[in-house]
Parts: C-alpha cells; structure tokens; sequence
C-alpha cells in the first residue's frame, strides 16, 4: 500500500482493522474488465520492510499473505467485476448480504485450505475462534515488546474525536424524536459519552470498529460502570461503532455485558432486544 498508516484512512484500515487470518484479494477494474493479482491469507501483522522482496521505493506498509494463490482471472461465473470499484483502493466485501461478493468469497475459500484443515467447507473469511485459538501461544516478554500502545498524531486524534462527537450527536438526536433523553455524567475528570438515566444505558462511542477501538470502549465502559453504579445502580453497557462490526471481533463482549449499537440507514440498532434503541 503506498499509503502511510498515519497519514490517509486507507492506510490506517490496512494496517490495524486487518488482521490476521483475514483473505485479501488483489485486483482492480480496468477498462471496464477486472485485472487480478492472485490472494491470500493474512499472516502476521503489517511491516514497514521487509528482506523478502526489494522494491523500487520505500512504501508505506505491507502485509504478508500466506497461503497465496497467483491467477490473472476468475471461472466465468464468477463475476470479480461486480465488486470491483473505480475509485476506492481497499474495500471490505460483505458475503452475508451481497450475493455476487458470496460467489468471490467461496470461490477463494475452494482454492486456500487452511493448515490442518481437511474440511475445504470452512469459511475462510470468517476469522473463527477455533482458528484464533489454535494461533495463540504462550511467548517470553523479555523487553515487553508488546505494550498495546498506538502513536498518533494530534490531527488524527482529532478526527477521531470529531467523528465521535458526530456519531454520538446523530444518536442523541435520535433518541430524542423518540422521547428519551441522553445525558452524560462526570466523576473528577472522568466523563462518560453518554447516559440515559432512565433506562441506565451507559454508552461510549467510538470511531472506528477496529478491534484496538473496542478494546479501548471496554475499558472505558467498565472504568465508568464502576463509578455510576454507586449513585444509579447498575448499568447498561453499549459500545457506539459507526457501522455493524464482523461478529468474530466481538463476541466476547456478551460475556462482559456489554453490548453494540449503530447506525443503520435513517435509524440506529442494538444487538440487546432494543435496551438501547
């Protein structure tokens, strides 16, 4: 990707809403005809360099696929051209609901077997825990290499914030034209997104349905729960996202109680039975 992780949204996507286990097709419409690069696996996290290929210049982040599969074109039924678009350069497919991105997606899934798995059935895109799982190890930290840290500049912090302060706006308004009121409560300098007192919704809304974003929530929402708790009771948690999340990124949060609420056209949604819609 040329661009750099910091600088354009593309490239902060690339690097930290990917992750892996995840398949990225290559590929671009041309001409009004699709010209493909082959995909692959995600392994590994994003790099700045790597000795395995020397290029040209210096660019801005890369991720390793592997297993990779080379191939300049698709079976005829298989209409890559459909979901290709002229001017986005990274673009998320949805096989859920879009039925022509299903045929690309299992297409891909007949062709990259996982390691270990005889059953070529299994959906590649959906990044399971049984995978995850099968991932994780137990590793030596002699230098805490890894401190859950990001560094970003003033000007992506406040793009994140303004797109907060938008997503939770739309929903207070929301709510209002409902006849529910969305409050915020304060302890020092410590102060929740919002609280709708009557109902005890706690929310916190983030930009972003990044995995790291949601973490962050988490622990907001728990610090917050712990201090409303002691003048309202206990509350309801929910996570504000700007779009519906890839279940496999949250379904942990469930045994956390804490839920997930977005927009969805004209509206918003929850996954808690409307407790917070």
């Amino acid at each position: 990707m040329g661009y750099k992780p910091g600088d354009h949204q593309i490239g902060y996507r690339f690097v930290h809403e990917i992750v892996p286990g995840d398949v990225i097709l290559i590929a671009r419409r041309h001409h009004w005809a699709p010209e493909i690069v082959g995909f692959g696996v995600v392994k590994g996290g994003a790099k700045r360099t790597t000795k395995l290929v020397k290029t040209p210049e210096h660019f801005g982040a890369m991720r390793q696929l592997s297993p990779f599969v080379a191939t300049s074109k698709a079976p005829a039924d298989i209409h890559i051209v459909n979901i290709l678009h002229h001017t986005a350069s990274l673009t998320r497919l949805y096989p859920d609901t879009n039925k022509a991105q299903a045929r690309v997606c299992k297409w891909m899934e007949r062709q990259l077997p996982r390691r270990g798995e005889r059953d070529s059935a299994k959906p590649l895109l959906v990044r399971s825990e049984e995978h995850r799982l099968s991932e994780t190890q137990l590793v030596d930290s002699p230098r805490h290499h890894q401190l859950d840290y990001l560094v970003r500049s003033k000007k992506q912090v406040t793009k994140a914030r303004k797109n907060e302060a938008c997503l939770l706006i739309g929903y207070q308004r929301w709510l209002k034209r409902r006849g529910r009121n969305l409050a915020t409560t304060k302890y020092g300098n410590l102060q929740c997104d919002g609280f709708e007192m009557k109902r005890r919704n706690l929310i916190e809304a983030k930009s972003s349905i990044s995995r790291e974003h949601i973490r962050m929530a988490v622990g907001q929402l728990l610090d917050y729960a712990f201090q409303v708790e002691k003048k309202f009771g206990k509350p309801n948690m929910a996570i504000l996202l700007p779009r519906k999340p890839h279940p496999n990124s949250v379904n942990w949060l469930p045994q956390r109680n804490i839920s997930l609420v977005w927009p969805e056209k004209a509206a918003f949604v929850d996954n808690a039975n409307g407790q917070f819609t």
